[in-house]
């Protein structure tokens, strides 16, 4: 019983740690084309450069729920996420 909730507790603790592989960047990338604001972004030349090439960028794409982003809310708020930390490595 204690090495389960000791395993609770590791997971809940290094979870938001894992960082996502190439292959959930890839995927979310993909699901991302299909919308507007993504290809807007895209458009941009320095933003597409951090998108491809931009380790924090690309992190954060790869952290996003695919499940969820078909959904218009979900998609709102990873564009706000995704906007905001462009703009922060723009400004550095």
């Amino acid at each position: 019983m204690a090495v389960l909730i000791l395993d609770a507790l590791n997971l809940i603790i290094y979870l938001p740690f894992l960082k996502p592989d190439e292959e959930d960047i890839s995927k979310n990338i993909e699901a991302l084309k299909k919308h507007n604001w993504y290809i807007a972004l895209l458009e941009d030349g320095e933003l597409k450069e951090l998108i491809v090439h931009d380790k924090d960028v690309r992190q954060i794409i790869g952290r996003f729920n695919y499940e969820k982003l078909s959904r218009q809310s979900y998609q709102i708020k990873c564009e706000r996420k995704l906007e905001d930390v462009l703009k922060k490595k723009m400004v550095a």
